[in-house]
């Protein structure tokens, strides 16, 4: 299990990476990228080209990262979320057939006394009738052998639910990411004119939704991770041997 100081270890390293692409980046002609201090619904690097143009790019460490973590709830029948995006769409429909799911909510129900459980991901949800309390939660995983992945399917297609959430559920898109030594379009959009055979972001692996418990609730939240992406002969990683994606644009 992560630990709180393995958390705040790996979040300094990957803020140094997205800085040293960052700064790999601001180094080349004609092009400029900066890290404006906004919000995560905002992807990490703003790049913009002397002749006006410009996109967000995501930056991750590694192909691994969680690429989007929405939030789901069971209202006591079924699955649902208040998110629209795409991820927590495909959360819900795989948490409604899953076996490991329903064995999950036997179990808490069994667990906390409470037939037809409610299970928030909220502060304010805890207050709601049949609300499994956090302590009780708490208890759940405490027990010797409990998983806190409640659903898990592999190998699924996650390239189109990803491109949905870089294109459509941030405050601006970002139609490009570096992901370790691999750069990718998001997409079809191509704002800053890179190379018609840089490859567009696609791929599968598991889809797992988790539940983490808080010091004041818990949140039920899909993990989605790329597992397996195409090669990309591109990169922006600083001391890469591969090909550079802005070189010659002005």
């Amino acid at each position: 299990m992560q630990t709180f100081k393995t958390f705040l270890a790996e979040s300094s390293r990957s803020d140094k990476y997205e800085k040293d692409v960052s700064d790999y980046i601001d180094g080349m002609d004609g092009i400029n990228s900066e890290r404006p201090k906004v919000s995560t619904k905002y992807s990490d690097l703003k790049v913009s080209l002397d002749g006006g143009e410009t996109s967000w790019i995501e930056v991750k460490m590694n192909h691994t990262d969680n690429l989007t973590n929405p939030r789901i709830f069971f209202d006591g029948r079924k699955w649902d979320t208040t998110y629209s995006m795409a991820a927590a769409k495909k959360a819900v429909d795989i948490m409604n057939k899953s076996d490991q799911a329903k064995d999950f909510l036997k179990a808490i129900s069994k667990f906390s006394g409470i037939d037809k459980p409610f299970l928030p991901t909220t502060k304010t949800g805890l207050r709601q009738k049949n609300a499994v309390p956090l302590k009780v939660m708490k208890e759940f995983f405490a027990q010797p052998g409990i998983n806190r992945y409640i659903a898990a399917l592999p190998n699924v297609d996650l390239g189109a639910v990803v491109t949905d959430h870089y294109l459509n559920n941030k405050a601006e898109p970002a139609y490009y990411m570096q992901a370790g030594d691999d750069f990718y379009m998001i997409g079809s959009t191509n704002p800053l004119n890179v190379p018609r055979d840089v490859p567009k972001l696609s791929g599968t692996g598991p889809f797992k939704v988790r539940v983490a418990t808080r010091s004041q609730y818990y949140e039920i939240q899909a993990e989605v991770k790329i597992a397996k992406m195409p090669e990309s002969k591109y990169s922006l990683k600083p001391g890469t041997r591969k090909k550079n994606p802005f070189k010659g644009l002005k």
